[in-house]
């Protein structure tokens, strides 16, 4: 139905988003692609998803996991700015930082381990006010800010 819809329709569906026009626009043809090139069925392939429009290497881990049970890291920037700051990866390339962590993460808990850093950066460790004096890793992590 979003193949056929109008762009109008998605662009009133994902408002609230942010982006909104861009995303509406890879959305459409997104849909259009998985029709055409997947007859409808979306694949359980990091390549074949990355190469759908709109789609990188984070959406394309965020699909394998919820969609098809993979265990996957996903990299934001909530992944990215704490996988740094406590010293897990020196990298700032979300690729690079992806496989650092899969290598000390083990595999059964990369998911998990994605959403927690995901959920602690929103609450604790946010980008220009961290609560170091709050958190429960105030003194095990490397980057404290006082």
């Amino acid at each position: 139905s979003m193949a056929n819809a109008p762009l109008k329709n998605i662009l009133e569906i994902i408002y609230s988003t942010g982006f909104y026009k861009h995303k509406s626009k890879y959305i459409k043809a997104c849909a259009s692609n998985l029709i055409e090139e997947h007859k409808g069925v979306v694949p359980e392939d990091r390549d074949a998803l990355i190469k759908l429009p709109g789609v990188g290497r984070k959406t394309a881990n965020v699909v394998l996991s919820a969609a098809f049970g993979w265990q996957t890291i996903v990299v934001d920037t909530h992944v990215l700015r704490i996988s740094n700051r406590l010293g897990l990866t020196e990298n700032k390339d979300p690729v690079k930082i992806e496989h650092d962590l899969m290598a000390i993460i083990p595999e059964h808990k990369w998911n998990d381990f994605s959403l927690q850093l995901i959920y602690f950066g929103r609450e604790i460790c946010d980008a220009r006010k961290p609560l170091c004096k709050e958190c429960p890793l105030h003194g095990l992590c490397p980057s404290l800010i006082t």
